[in-house]
């Protein structure tokens, strides 16, 4: 299939169209794809890990779930790994230049928690990345006040009072800190920032911890939450860490 080095995407989860874009690396034939998967909102889509992957030959999705930046329904926080996996599937079964035997998930934010999860029980997912990840939910408190702010004004069918009964909701069924053992053997690379305001790098220690062997922890010191000033030392930490898998 022809092509310009990224195109548009849309699949179906849950019955709704989900909308994306799929970069797509030089190289011919199947490539190795990592899906970054991004928080809420998302803001921060995390696009220039995406250029730097395609640049070293690796293809990137990045997509909305369902209920923000065009795709269908309404945003549900325990359908987000259920959309997750819904791409797993649109890239196993599309005709686009997919390596299907070396998916990897890197997931900012809630989408680190997504990408925990989705990668704990699914096999086809080869390695995990995270940055920033939320792994305790209860511990974060977004009340309304701060979800009126930050979080529902881009949200389809989320109120403030809604997003926090679900976000009350979300443990223990859905916190990836009782669940990332089942990752390893399979790589899994935790990056934070130890100045993060919105989920704190303690997090990131209790999900090293929680696996005790296998996980590579990294913490930069002057890191915020979005990385805003040390893109180029988040980019070198993911792509150096991939480049050395052997998936």
């Amino acid at each position: 299939m022809t092509h310009e080095g990224q195109v548009g995407v849309t699949f179906e989860s849950g019955g709704h169209t989900l909308v994306g874009r799929l970069f797509l690396a030089r190289e011919e034939g199947p490539r190795p794809t990592a899906m970054i998967l991004h928080g809420i909102p998302g803001i921060e889509l995390n696009v220039d890990l995406a250029h730097a992957l395609r640049e070293v030959g690796w293809n990137s999705l990045i997509f909305h779930y369902r209920g923000c930046w065009g795709s269908g329904g309404d945003y549900v926080l325990r359908t987000i790994p259920d959309d997750v996996r819904a791409a797993l599937d649109f890239l196993e079964e599309s005709d686009y230049p997919v390596d299907a035997a070396k998916l990897v998930l890197i997931g900012h934010s809630l989408g680190g928690w997504a990408a925990l999860l989705a990668g704990a029980d699914d096999p086809r997912v080869r390695a995990v990345a995270v940055v920033g990840a939320v792994v305790e939910p209860a511990k974060l408190d977004f009340n309304a006040a701060v979800a009126v702010v930050e979080f529902t004004p881009w949200l389809a069918g989320m109120s403030p009072d809604e997003f926090v009964r679900q976000w009350g909701a979300l443990e223990p069924e859905y916190a990836p800190l009782w669940v990332v053992g089942n990752i390893p053997p399979r790589p899994l690379l935790i990056v934070h920032g130890a100045q993060d305001g919105v989920v704190p790098v303690g997090q990131a220690l209790a999900l090293a911890a929680a696996v005790e062997e296998g996980a590579d922890l990294r913490v930069h010191p002057e890191g915020n939450h979005a990385f805003a000033w040390q893109r180029g030392w988040l980019r070198e930490q993911i792509v150096g860490w991939l480049a050395e898998l052997r998936l």
